[in-house]
């Protein structure tokens, strides 16, 4: 519970406010094995922004890297991982969140034509 100040008069205090949202959420991280191994990647909630904007830009190895560190990364990419293998922790990880898996994307429709 926030302050009353955060939300009326005073600036919102986005500390207090998100250590409450985490508390609350009892998000897990995700654990998994690799190559016998064993690395962890913390809760969608918790992934810096850093790892967020490396992923829309196409930059796996600096997202990789925002998640598990820079060693785990560098352990996991001298294995050989491929994109493959990236899409279905990807996959595992979306479905431990309660987030699905995301659906391939539906053919577009071909434009009817009519007569005039």
């Amino acid at each position: 519970m926030t302050r009353a100040g955060a939300n009326g008069s005073g600036a919102f205090d986005l500390d207090s406010a998100a250590a409450a949202a985490r508390a609350e959420a009892n998000a897990e991280p995700f654990a998994f094995t690799w190559h016998g191994q064993t690395y962890t990647v913390p809760p969608a909630t918790e992934w810096p922004l850093t790892a967020m904007t490396s992923m829309s830009e196409g930059n796996l190895a600096a997202a990789m890297g925002a998640l598990l560190g820079a060693d785990a990364y560098a352990q996991i990419a001298a294995t050989g991982i491929t994109i493959g293998d990236l899409n279905t922790l990807f996959d595992a990880i979306g479905k431990a969140a309660g987030m699905g898996g995301l659906p391939n994307s539906s053919q577009s429709q071909q434009p009817v034509s009519t007569r005039m």
